[in-house]
């Protein structure tokens, strides 16, 4: 059903449980590289028989709360959210750490224009792709190994945003927050100056990102800075309003930097 794609070569042991340490077994290596499966499931949710796996450094962190029961992993040609189902995943598969994913009998599918990976969805469920439904399930599925390399993320404009970053670590400077000026009334904006909901920032040249942080982040009660500021973090596209955004979903507080 699915053609491979390039494989991605690394040359470090995985391991599920307990800190890493250098091993000598290599791990499974990726026979598809994440946006080659991508490509295959952005109109629609697919299950996946075949004996494929895909690999990518951990560029999330749900420590602050903004990213629930998820995690996001890319590879040099794109990112993936996966569906892990449970909480304290910064423990389990800390930022920059190198984690393959076998993809039998899993399903993948696009939400918020990043592909998801986790198990069929019920009829009944929000998310395209279901959660994993138990911590030895996600085992079977995901393996952490013993390499790290801090994955930089992206310098992108704002403006200049394609589809196919969905799902990466970017990051976007020359922003200033514009919610109470241009968008009071848009739904779920957060007008009152803290950051929990959407915030809108833009550009000296009109170019507009939403940022989206959950009620239960740990800053979401924070004041957003008022200047001119940087942001860092897994880029998203869908509607908000009705109209179509790009959006930023920082991993914590600190991935908003002000400057003069």
């Amino acid at each position: 059903m699915l053609l491979a794609a390039a494989a991605i070569a690394v040359s470090a042991g995985c391991r599920r449980y307990g800190e890493p340490a250098p091993g000598p077994t290599a791990p499974a290596v990726p026979d598809m590289a994440i946006a080659d499966l991508h490509d295959l499931c952005r109109d629609r949710t697919i299950e996946i028989d075949d004996e494929i796996t895909i690999g990518g450094y951990v560029t999330s962190s749900d420590a602050a709360s903004n990213f629930y029961k998820t995690f996001t992993i890319e590879d040099a040609s794109g990112g993936a959210e996966i569906m892990a189902g449970i909480t304290g995943l910064h423990n389990i598969y800390p930022e920059g750490y190198y984690v393959t994913v076998s993809l039998h009998g899993c399903a993948a599918a696009e939400h918020y224009g990043v592909m998801q990976i986790g198990l069929a969805p019920a009829s009944y469920d929000y998310y395209p792709t279901e959660y994993f439904s138990a911590r030895a399930l996600l085992d079977r599925h995901v393996t952490r190994c013993d390499t790290r390399h801090a994955v930089a993320p992206m310098p992108v404009a704002a403006g200049e945003m394609t589809p196919g970053m969905c799902g990466r670590l970017v990051t976007v400077g020359g922003l200033r927050c514009v919610t109470s000026e241009r968008y009071p009334d848009m739904w779920e904006a957060n007008a009152d100056g803290t950051w929990g909901g959407y915030n809108f920032f833009a550009t000296a040249s009109g170019a507009v990102l939403a940022v989206y942080t959950s009620a239960y982040a740990g800053y979401a009660a924070h004041t957003v800075p008022a200047g001119n500021v940087s942001l860092t973090g897994i880029l998203q596209c869908g509607k908000i309003g009705g109209e179509e955004f790009y959006m930023i979903k920082m991993r914590d507080e600190t991935d908003c930097t002000p400057y003069d």
